[in-house]
């Protein structure tokens, strides 16, 4: 029934539409723990699953690695084997690739987000595997099945906890890139903010006072003089503020969404998290032999970590837990606050 096995065409035919007519369908958790329980730890092993890389292990960015060896470690668990594939932007090597795929048999396809292009797509034969996409990077095909992180809600969640914090006049400083990378949810949840604050109050996002310039930067801060600002991109605005000659905490606080310095307060990423859940999800589609693209993908968020940091005039770890959650307490009373 999973299509796989040495099976003759005329008799899995027959056997199918018995099962259509007895109204079966498969249990995907209950035959995966069935054909764990039959099979020894030493002979578990199921079927080969590709992983879909746009930088070379060795030299890739840090959340490639970080999202590479969690779920090459979750696959090996599972009884699957990963094999990573390095595929460029060119229609070609995808080509080639979807005919490695078809000679060795492989059905099951992670795709690590795609951050080299703005348009970024990946030509191969969908209908003949099952894929899962990290994130939401792709262009086309746009309907994959997908993990991703949570941020519309993290985002509306951190600014319901710095107002908690004392902070009044929060800007928003994220690179239009890497809004369009997370699509547009960076921007919509902190304009949906603004709309709830009077008009004289209300800060526009950077991006949308001119090009992503340092001279753009410092007109829009010394117009609205925001108290904290949300960044992403860390480096490049705090060059420009070392420019300006402004020190964080004491002159400016900083929240970044995806900090990887223990000194930034913020939210930090669940890398390996989002590779673990990624070969879940594909053994799921993989059990239940849901090939090809689907009508409607199904999307799992997996949360960021918050992070207190240092950067901030007006800490916030009081709110937060040593697991790096929200405190039971904090949630409920940021949930039903009227304005965020």
């Amino acid at each position: 029934m999973r299509g796989t096995g040495r099976i003759a065409p005329e008799t899995r035919a027959k056997i199918l539409a018995v099962v259509k007519k007895a109204g079966y369908t498969i249990n995907p958790l209950f035959s995966k723990a069935l054909s764990l329980a039959r099979q020894s730890p030493a002979s578990r092993y199921r079927e080969t699953i590709a992983l879909i890389l746009e930088y070379p292990t060795e030299t890739g960015p840090a959340y490639q690695k970080a999202m590479h060896e969690a779920a090459s470690r979750c696959a090996t668990g599972m009884g699957y084997k990963l094999e990573s594939f390095v595929v460029s932007g060119k229609p070609a090597d995808h080509r080639r690739l979807g005919r490695i795929l078809k000679a060795r048999g492989i059905r099951g396809i992670i795709l690590i987000p795609r951050l080299e292009h703005l348009q970024p797509r990946l030509h191969l034969n969908w209908a003949d595997c099952a894929a899962v996409e990290i994130g939401r990077t792709l262009w086309h095909p746009r309907n994959l099945h997908h993990v991703e992180t949570s941020d519309y809600h993290k985002v509306i969640e951190a600014l319901h906890l710095l107002k908690k914090a004392g902070y009044r006049r929060i800007g928003m400083a994220i690179e239009p890139k890497q809004n369009q990378h997370q699509r547009g949810t960076y921007y919509a949840a902190y304009l949906v903010s603004q709309l709830r604050q009077p008009e004289r109050a209300r800060i526009p996002v950077l991006a949308a006072t001119g090009p992503w310039t340092e001279a753009t930067f410092r007109k829009w801060f010394n117009k609205y003089q925001p108290d904290v600002l949300f960044i992403h991109h860390a480096p490049e605005i705090c060059g420009w503020l070392r420019a300006m000659k402004l020190k964080w905490p004491a002159d400016i606080s900083l929240f970044c969404v995806n900090t990887i310095d223990d000194s930034l307060s913020g939210l930090i990423r669940d890398y390996p998290g989002l590779g673990r859940a990624a070969v879940e999800m594909l053994s799921l589609l993989l059990e239940g032999g849901e090939l090809g693209l689907p009508n409607r993908p199904r999307s799992w968020l997996v949360d960021e970590y918050w992070h207190a940091g240092a950067s901030l005039a007006r800490p916030i770890d009081k709110y937060l837990s040593e697991h790096g959650g929200l405190l039971p307490d904090v949630l409920p009373k940021l949930h039903n606050t009227a304005a965020v």
